[in-house]
């Protein structure tokens, strides 16, 4: 079941298990998408209970800017502070490279794979 919530041209939400899981749907996360993607999740997090798993899902991302990546810590921070655990998938090898340069991989779990991802978030 997804829901495309108040931003649908950004980013889709599901919430297998009371997991948050959401997917950007933008091929970039630059300037003039970072707030909405940022604002977008915010929301949800609040609402996502402790205990669980926060799922950003960059499968269709293929680009982000610095500020995307601030948001990307951004969303971090706020899961750890609500007690939720961070969980990335679906990057490119780019996305990959990028986070890993920036030290941006240390702050999420990464999942590779749909199975990868199955297996963090049932633990």
């Amino acid at each position: 079941m997804h829901d495309t919530g108040d931003a649908p041209q950004f980013v889709e939400f599901s919430h297998p298990a009371g997991h948050l899981v959401a997917r950007v749907v933008v091929p970039s996360i630059g300037q003039a998408e970072a707030a909405e993607v940022r604002d977008a999740i915010a929301e949800r997090l609040a609402a996502t209970e402790r205990g669980r798993c926060f799922v950003l899902d960059l499968s269709e991302v293929s680009l982000i800017s610095s500020l995307g990546l601030g948001t990307c810590v951004d969303l971090r921070n706020m899961a750890e502070k609500g007690g939720i655990r961070p969980v990335v998938f679906g990057m490119n090898r780019h996305l990959v490279d990028l986070f890993r340069m920036m030290r941006v991989d240390r702050l999420y779990e990464f999942a590779r794979s749909q199975q990868e991802l199955d297996a963090l978030v049932a633990r």
